[in-house]
């Protein structure tokens, strides 16, 4: 009994270590599948700088705090959550034309190409990472055991994962979000010609910090700030994507600041104005 115990210890610490090599790995080839983008360099320019956009948003929240900052007694119902997230995507949509106009760039529906903005987490960790992430620690503990031929060893490490992986999912998610203010978008550029994307990105942003630091310390609690923050942390990545795009307008001028405001008070996206289209250099 003694060396069987022995020789299970040992056979977990090598679980253990091998499924933490496995997670880094894991980890790394992510990061990497998001550096390795389809080339916007080969999309064709189009006669003037110009395109269509599409801003949407999933509504996955969970809690209404990590939207936005609740009112006393405020109840988190899914027609608020629903409505904040809303706001969010109304206020990335402004926000994206107003640099556009920044740039000389024309949003217009018919234009040859067509960039599409989904974004697919905001301010807390969505529940279907949770639930990827225990079962996947699961199934793990599980086909070891069975791998080593002992069905024993398959139930304990599988009981084993399922306690250790809720605790870190759950709690670390929780932690994470009120936090931090997490933001992941999805954006491909489709060429009029071609239904069939021409360039493809997956951006995660932590939190948007360095545009927070711009604004006074007694608004940078402002839930809704926080994530507008990340936003805007999103469209400078984006834009400086896109500007691999041939004839693509850069920014003249310094780049756009985080505006401490509320949508109600910022312009609609038709009231924006454009500029005459620039060209890149």
């Amino acid at each position: 009994m003694i060396f069987m115990y022995k020789d299970a210890t040992i056979m977990t610490k090598r679980f253990t270590i091998c499924k933490y090599f496995c997670n880094a790995l894991l980890l790394a080839l992510l990061a990497l599948g998001a550096a390795c983008r389809s080339p916007l360099a080969e999309v064709k320019p189009p006669d003037r700088a110009e395109l269509d956009l599409e801003v949407t948003v999933e509504n996955h929240s969970r809690k209404l705090k990590r939207l936005r900052t609740m009112k006393l007694g405020e109840p988190n119902s899914a027609a608020a959550r629903a409505d904040a997230l809303e706001s969010h995507r109304a206020w990335l949509e402004a926000e994206f034309r107003a640099e556009a106009g920044d740039r000389g760039l024309v949003v217009d529906p018919g234009a040859g190409l067509h960039l599409k903005l989904a974004i697919t987490s905001l301010g807390e960790v969505r529940a279907k990472y949770i639930v990827y992430g225990i079962a996947s620690g699961v199934a793990w503990g599980v086909g070891t055991g069975l791998v080593a031929h002992d069905p024993r060893l398959a139930v304990g490490l599988g009981l084993y994962e399922l306690v250790e992986e809720s605790a870190f999912w759950i709690a670390g998610s929780a932690v994470f979000g009120a936090y931090s203010a997490p933001v992941v978008v999805e954006a491909a550029v489709l060429d009029g010609r071609n239904p069939k994307a021409v360039w493809t990105a997956s951006y995660y942003i932590i939190n948007g910090r360095k545009h927070l630091k711009a604004l006074p310390e007694d608004q940078r609690s402002d839930r809704a700030i926080q994530l507008h923050a990340a936003l805007r942390v999103f469209l400078d990545k984006l834009f400086k994507n896109l500007e691999a795009a041939p004839g693509f307008p850069r920014r003249l001028g310094p780049p756009r600041a985080l505006a401490y405001s509320t949508l109600k008070d910022e312009k609609a996206p038709a009231d924006i104005g454009f500029q005459n289209p620039v060209s890149a250099h």
